[in-house]
């Protein structure tokens, strides 16, 4: 490909319009949903004059009234597996993800598909709202109807709640859309579980282990259908929660390497929950040493190079894990185990590192230079990271693996900022198939609609106009982060 020798200048992101009215109403209906989840949680467990249940209510009345003097009136509506106030889809969080899940269940259970509030709520309106909510019946189909009947004879006309509608497909197949919800629901799940799995662990509690197992399963699935759903969630850089989305990330491109060589659902399972699993040894690590914003002493660095073997010992304590495969084992144990047997722990006679090891160590080691971290708050682009390694094959990484985890992000790995030749940005949405054309892949146009939120629209690059020429191309990589871009709202 011929890149002109004065590369163009990318072109200004529309920027939303001023006041920052999306990210407000954004922030505020993450809230809200939070709130709602507590509030049925807690209106089970306590009556309606409870000291606690009415401060909840109180902090509660805050957020909704709040949107709705902002807004007029709020709407709080389903659409599959998404949530949309007042028309606007709402993005969630790794931390809001629970809350998220608890509200989609427990209306979708209900068969109810959104409320309307009208107007501000007092207290008495938002308890009657929470408490009908919660004992209607699971199933039924009448209860939205039922449930504004209960309104209307409480004379509390400022809320109205509306079935849940039926959107799935005629043929009750898997469609496109309906992997990439599930996608981003096991990709969040995890990193959910893992944050219990480790709260366990620390606290000397037994470890569910066994949903690890079931979402492991499900995320080979979904890599078998189609990587690309988990590969762009991977893309996703979340600061403060590093462990848990490293964990997951590591699992994510260790199932697509690992699907590249024919492994088998089993042994692509125990790869994934191995993944998941490689790092739990630095659960025994202290904070201090892990976030640590300066270099390690010594013998801080000993302590650190400690939790592969703590790591292999917890799992050999996981009973709920069942019969372990050794390959497991070997795998947490030899993920910094380098292929010239360097690295740690530190071995005593000649031992080739095992496969789900030398998997792991590439996909651990490329997602970690593509973060940021404590110690390192700029991170390396993939291209960087790539070309690092590349370089370190033969006695860092194995040749063959690293080829074949090159070829899997591609030229340009998914997640990546790109500049074309029209002056757009784009983020590369999908790697293309052809070896041939590694250089044209498919990306999402970075643009923003006229409330400020992000677009989705996708280019081919393999696209040709009338005279047979390419309309779009890629001319280099952009760092994100010098045009404040958010990756993962492209991806969420």
């Amino acid at each position: 490909m011929e890149v002109a020798a004065t590369s163009p200048e990318p072109q200004q992101v529309s920027r939303p319009p001023s006041g920052g009215t999306s990210l407000d109403l954004t922030k505020l209906g993450n809230t809200l949903v939070t709130k709602f989840h507590v509030l049925m949680r807690v209106s089970q467990i306590y009556d309606s004059k409870n000291v606690t249940f009415r401060q909840f209510i109180q902090e509660s009345l805050e957020t909704v009234n709040a949107l709705i003097q902002k807004e007029g009136s709020l709407s709080l509506k389903i659409v599959k597996d998404e949530l949309f106030l007042n028309d606007q889809r709402l993005r969630y969080s790794v931390e809001g993800f629970t809350s998220f899940k608890y509200l989609l269940t427990q209306w979708k259970k209900r068969l109810i598909g959104g409320v309307v509030f009208k107007e501000v709520l007092d207290e008495r309106s938002l308890k009657e709202f929470i408490f009908t909510m919660n004992t209607l019946a699971e199933t039924k189909g009448d209860n939205a109807a039922q449930f504004n009947e209960r309104m209307t004879f409480h004379k509390i006309n400022s809320i109205e709640v509306t079935p849940l509608e039926d959107l799935e497909g005629e043929d009750g197949s898997l469609q496109k859309e309906d992997q990439k919800l599930m996608g981003k629901k096991v990709f969040f799940e995890t990193i959910g579980t893992m944050k219990e799995v480790i709260k366990q662990i620390k606290t000397k509690q037994h470890a569910d282990t066994r949903r690890l197992k079931r979402l492991a399963q499900t995320a080979v699935k979904l890599v078998e259908q189609d990587e690309t759903i988990l590969l762009g969630l991977a893309a996703i850089r979340n600061y403060d929660e590093y462990t848990l989305n490293h964990s997951t990330n590591v699992m994510v491109y260790s199932l697509s390497i690992g699907r590249r060589l024919g492994l088998s659902k089993k042994a692509m399972t125990e790869l994934g929950v191995t993944a998941l699993l490689h790092d739990i040894g630095k659960s025994k690590i202290p904070i201090e040493v892990l976030n640590k914003p300066g270099k390690l002493d010594d013998e801080e660095w000993t302590q650190m190079k400690k939790h592969p073997l703590a790591g292999v010992e917890i799992v050999l304590n996981l009973k709920q894990l069942g019969e372990i495969n050794p390959k497991m084992i070997l795998g947490i144990f030899d993920h910094h185990l380098k292929n010239d047997l360097t690295g740690y722990p530190k071995v005593f006679r000649r031992k080739d590192p095992s496969l789900y090891g030398r998997v792991i160590q590439i996909a651990d080691v490329y997602d970690a230079m593509t973060t940021s971290r404590v110690y390192r708050k700029s991170s390396y682009t993939p291209q960087q990271a790539l070309a690092i390694m590349l370089k370190d094959r033969g006695f860092c990484f194995d040749p063959v693996l690293l080829k074949i985890f090159i070829g899997l992000v591609g030229l340009h790995p998914i997640g990546s900022l790109v500049m074309l030749d029209t002056k757009e940005m784009g983020i590369i949405y999908k790697a293309n198939s052809d070896p041939k054309f590694m250089d044209r892949p498919i990306v999402i146009l970075v643009s923003r609609d006229q409330k400020g939120d992000v677009k989705k629209e996708f280019a081919d690059l393999m696209d040709v106009d009338g005279q047979g020429r390419f309309k779009r191309s890629v001319v280099k990589t952009l760092d994100p982060n010098k045009y404040h871009i958010d990756i993962a709202k492209y991806f969420i």
